[in-house]
This record gives C-alpha cells, sequence and structure tokens, in this order.
C-alpha cells in the first residue's frame, strides 16, 4: 500500500532548509527542533568532509537524514528508530523528500546494534541523543516525547557503546549534548576509545553561557583537541537568527 505523504489528522507539514527539506511532524508527538539542523552541519563543515556510509542514530522523524541528503549533498544514511510512531514518519518523510536512494531506514534498538548491522560497517555516526537523565525534571505524560528527551530507552553510555562497534577505525562520531554535561560526554568518549577532536560551544545569545556542545571524536585517533569559535543562535537581543544559523534554517 503506497505511503500517506500529506499531513494527516494532527500532523503538520513543516519546511525549513529553504524549503529544501519538508517534515511530516505530529502536533503533540515529539517535534524535532534547531538542534539537529546544528548537528548536520557541524558534522559536514566544521568535523570534515562526509564520505562513505553513514548511520544516525534515533532518527526520530528523518530529520538530520533529510538535511544532510537534500541540502549538504550526503548519500549512504542509515537511520535507526526504535519508536514505531517515529519511524513511520520518517519512512513517510523519506518519501515525501525523493530520498529513497540517499536514504534508508531501519527499525530497532540502539542498544542492539550488534544484532542489526555488522562491526565497524560506517564512517559516520552521528546522534541527538536523549539530553536529560532520567531523574531529573519532569517527564513528559507522552512517551513519544519522553523517550525523545530522557533517559529511558537509552542512555549516554549506550550510545557511545554502540557509535564505537558501528564505526571502522579513524571513523567519526558526531553528537550534539547539553554544555551542563560536557564533563560526562568526554568521560563516556575516552572510555569508548573515540577521542574528542573538535568542540564547539553552543550560546543563544552572544555573552551567554554556552547551551549545546557540538562535539566530534574519532575512532581510534591520537589526542589534540580543536576548540573552535563559538555558534551564536540568535544576534544581538533580537529573536532572529544570526547569519551563520540563518544559512543553515532558510
Amino acid at each position: 500500500m503506497p505511503l500517506e505523504l500529506r499531513p494527516g489528522a494532527g500532523e503538520t507539514l513543516d519546511s525549513i532548509c529553504g524549503g529544501e527539506v519538508k517534515v511530516l511532524q505530529r502536533r503533540r508527538g515529539y517535534r524535532f527542533t534547531l538542534d539537529p539542523v546544528l548537528l548536520a552541519h557541524f558534522a559536514v563543515y566544521d568535523a570534515g568532509t562526509i564520505r562513505g556510509p553513514l548511520m544516525d542514530l534515533g532518527t526520530g522523524c528523518g530529520i538530520i537524514p533529510l538535511i544532510l541528503a537534500r541540502r549538504l549533498g550526503c548519500d549512504s544514511i542509515t537511520g535507526l528508530e526504535l519508536q514505531p510512531s517515529l519511524f513511520s514518519l520518517a519512512e513517510r518523510n523519506v518519501y515525501l523528500n525523493r530520498c529513497e536512494r540517499e536514504v534508508s531506514l531501519v527499525r530497532g534498538d540502539l542498544c542492539c546494534v550488534s544484532r542489526l548491522f555488522p562491526k565497524a560497517s560506517f564512517s559516520h555516526v552521528l546522534c541527538n541523543p536523549p539530553y536529560r537523565a532520567r531523574e531529573q525534571g519532569r517527564i513528559s505524560t507522552d512517551m513519544e516525547k519522553a523517550i525523545a528527551r530522557h533517559e529511558i530507552a537509552c542512555e549516554l553510555e549506550d550510545v557511545v557503546r554502540s557509535a564505537a562497534y558501528l564505526l571502522r577505525c579513524r571513523g567519526s562520531f558526531c553528537v550534539v549534548y547539553p554544555a551542563s554535561r560536557l564533563s560526562e560526554l568526554m568521560a563516556a568518549l575516552r572510555v569508548g576509545r573515540l577521542e574528542p577532536r573538535t568542540v564547539r560551544m553552543v550560546h543563544s545569545r552572544s555573552g551567554r553561557p554556552a547551551k549545546l556542545v557540538l562535539m566530534h571524536a574519532v575512532k581510534g585517533a591520537p589526542t589534540g583537541l580543536s576548540v573552535l569559535p563559538p555558534l551564536v543562535i540568535h544576534a544581538n537581543d533580537e529573536q532572529a537568527f544570526s547569519h551563520e544559523v540563518s544559512a543553515m534554517v532558510e
């Protein structure tokens, strides 16, 4: 049966990247934020040219593979998603954006990647993981949102362990994470033998504390960390995006 590519009841059809990427989402379910947009561009422009097969762990509605394929010219992309509702949206979005050749989807648990993929079968892994520990803050009653935001189905260590399994030697792992948990991220990467190589702090406005960190780590690489200039989301005290972010979303 052909997939329904029009928004149904309780769904929206949104567009980003100057209309190049169209995304079906549920009004009341988990909806993507700016974070995966920043991560996709960081992986291509700041972490180095992407060549070879790429995995997006926890792809949600498929936003990262769609940006990589439609805006950034990547192919051989696989999106892994646990939740059936989000997997269904991702599948429809791939066809909606005519990315069937560039993007393939697999429904499964990132904690069980060894059952789904051969070891060292990817050159790049990206992930926009849940940001909040299970005991941190109120957990949404909407399970789709809860799993995406809180470490219910996976924790940071699970994400790093899965990335390390999937990556070839000298393969790259790019992740976006809260700046407040940077020390946890660095420790987890070192345990997984994914050496931090490039980091960029993300600030809502100039002069404000960093909210997020964009991290690029390489499997089996020597030590040596490059700290890039900060990425500022909003220009001054205005709501408008900075020039750099505007170029990503518009």
